[in-house]
């Protein structure tokens, strides 16, 4: 039983339709985890700070999330400012960097970049071992993989269950 090639085009835009709606909630479920790590974070207190800052490499979708989140809620008394950045060149100050796959090879650069800055440095690349916390995906949705002791050396407070809910990797 042929159903001809409208069928199949009407199958097709239909399979296309349901895997965009998956990825783009999967930007939506990253924006929440890097909401909820920046509640469950403390940053050292800097008079200079007027805004809480993130910087996205590689991810648009994840970055315009983020900044539906951050156009709604604050850090303290905090507004939350969300910049993309493409390469190190893009760099300013920041908060927070949710490096994405498709940067994956800026992470060792960045890293040196940041330092000991009170700077929290997030990806969703699994095997990313210099980070902060991962993003992991898994048939179950999304993990992450929290290294403690690193964001305590740049003098981050963590909330127990922050290391509670994430996987601890140090």
């Amino acid at each position: 039983m042929n159903k001809g090639p409208k069928h199949r085009i009407i199958i097709m835009i239909s399979f296309l339709f349901v895997i965009s709606m998956v990825f783009g909630q999967m930007s939506n479920y990253k924006s929440l985890y890097l909401y909820n790590f920046i509640k469950r974070i403390e940053w050292p207190v800097n008079e200079l700070d007027q805004d809480f800052v993130v910087i996205v490499m590689g991810d648009d979708e994840t970055a315009a999330a983020v900044g539906n989140i951050a156009s709604a809620k604050k850090v303290s008394d905090r507004n939350i400012v969300v910049s993309k950045a493409k390469d190190m060149a893009d760099l300013e100050s920041a908060d927070m960097i949710f490096v994405a796959f498709s940067k994956r090879k800026l992470i060792e650069e960045l890293v040196v970049w940041i330092g000991n800055q009170p700077i929290l440095l997030v990806s969703d690349y699994k095997n990313a071992e210099l980070t902060d916390i991962n993003l992991v995906e898994t048939s179950d949705g999304l993990e992450f993989l929290i290294r403690p002791k690193r964001i305590r050396a740049k003098g981050l407070k963590l909330s127990d269950s922050l290391i509670l809910l994430g996987k601890p990797d140090d």
